[in-house]
């Protein structure tokens, strides 16, 4: 849809927002909502009932009061720079917020798509955390047209972004069926093979299942030729560059693919505890992590020499075994199952893997030969997919640009939306 400008403009006076059209006012935000701070809520949070308690990241809990009932629109103020939230009920919301009282003059959902628009430089940044003022807020400069248009702007934004939204949520659908397509596919081969007429046996393993009759069912350590881990040491935030020593974070195996760019260059101090350079072919996996992360594996396709392991980590190499066809191993159903029926650990937000356990896990195993073969197809079907879930990423990417921008340019006087509204 393509949008007018209106009918002539005015220079603002403020350079970053440029011309506006006649008519809107220019205000600073004081001039349009008063910022109040948030409180504590320890001491009215409830099991159920009551009012929603707001937190940086929405709504996280219930309360036996409000702290405020009209419509506001709530900004963070410490330890958060997230998008502003819209809420239209009585509610708490915490100390490390800010929430507005919206003046009268002032529709609010237009207020709340005008502070969409703050940028990201008004925040102060410390020695720990980023925060905002309350001086800094109400000094941002608005332009602001007449009760009746900031209505209908409100309007077309709120039917505009809906249907943006939309389309997101649509392909953010689609990604989650081609990983469950992926996920399908790498637990099917590895378990069954290629040649769907090749005759079957029982395996005497509940997750596996039926199997070629000609595989091998035997634990994972009878292919392994060594496991290797590094050593803890202190480093920086930074990740290393060329000339510097670096240590690999546990997160290079979130994705269930190695990234080599998860990484912390070690401080000058402690290069000389670093152990286990990183080597190329060999399987990366995370021994100590969350429920869902832990076992987490990635196979090394490019070593930089500047790399190390931490302890956290393993580097597996094998004898008798595709590292590839290992890998897609570890992307299966069956070997979550595994990770799940072992770890063990002090709380459920942190769990071990042990050498142990993860050797006794049971490997199903064809013949080299076979294992390259499938591991080669995977390589070209895994490919695909994973093409086509970046190129779907990069069009949600787009969608919320549009959606910046969009929100951006209706609330202030870039385009016209009056008779589209």
């Amino acid at each position: 849809m393509k949008f007018k400008p209106y009918p002539s403009y005015k220079d603002s006076g403020i350079e970053w927002l440029g011309e506006v059209p006649k008519g809107w006012d220019i205000k600073k935000l004081k001039y349009l909502a008063k910022i109040k701070n948030g409180q504590d809520q320890k001491q009215v949070l409830i099991e159920e009932g009551g009012f929603p308690v707001y937190g940086s990241g929405g709504e996280f809990g219930r309360a036996c009061q409000y702290l405020y009932s009209q419509k506001s629109v709530l900004l963070g103020r410490k330890g958060t720079i997230d998008k502003p939230l819209f809420i239209q009920e009585p509610f708490w919301t915490v100390d490390t917020m800010y929430y507005t009282k919206i003046f009268s003059a002032v529709f609010p959902k237009f207020f709340f798509y005008q502070c969409l628009t703050i940028e990201f430089n008004y925040y102060q940044f410390g020695s720990t955390v980023p925060s905002m003022t309350q001086e800094s807020l109400h000094n941002n400069y608005f332009s602001v047209p007449n009760f009746q248009d900031q209505a209908t702007i409100a309007d077309f934004l709120d039917r505009e972004t809906l249907r943006i939204d939309g389309l997101v949520e649509e392909k953010n659908h689609f990604i989650e069926l081609l990983k469950e397509k992926r996920l399908a596919l790498i637990s099917h081969v590895v378990t069954k093979g290629l040649d769907p007429t090749v005759k079957m046996k029982d395996s005497g393993v509940d997750w596996l299942g039926e199997m070629p009759e000609h595989w091998v069912v035997q634990p994972i350590k009878y292919v392994i030729d060594k496991i290797e881990s590094g050593t803890s040491v202190n480093a920086s935030a930074e990740s290393a560059k060329d000339n510097e020593i670096g240590v690999l974070k546990t997160s290079c195996v979130y994705s269930g693919q190695f990234n080599p760019f998860e990484n912390k260059a070690v401080v000058e101090q402690e290069i000389d505890r670093v152990s286990c350079p990183l080597k190329i072919g060999m399987l990366i996996v995370s021994r100590m992590n969350t429920p869902d992360l832990v076992g987490a594996a990635g196979l090394v396709t490019s070593a930089p020499t500047n790399l190390y392991l931490p302890d956290r980590l393993w580097q597996i190499s094998f004898l008798n075994a595709n590292s590839t066809y290992v890998y897609y191993w570890t992307q299966s159903t069956m070997y979550r199952a595994f990770i799940k029926s072992v770890c063990s650990g002090t709380s459920s937000s942190m769990q071990n893997l042990s050498q142990d356990q993860f050797k006794s896990f049971i490997f199903p195993s064809p013949e080299n030969e076979e294992q390259t073969k499938i591991a080669n197809f995977l390589d070209n079907q895994t490919t695909k997919i994973d093409a086509l879930i970046t190129e779907t990423q990069q069009s949600i990417a787009l969608l919320k640009e549009h959606r910046i921008a969009l929100i951006s340019a209706a609330v202030t006087g870039k385009i016209d939306v009056r008779e589209v509204a």
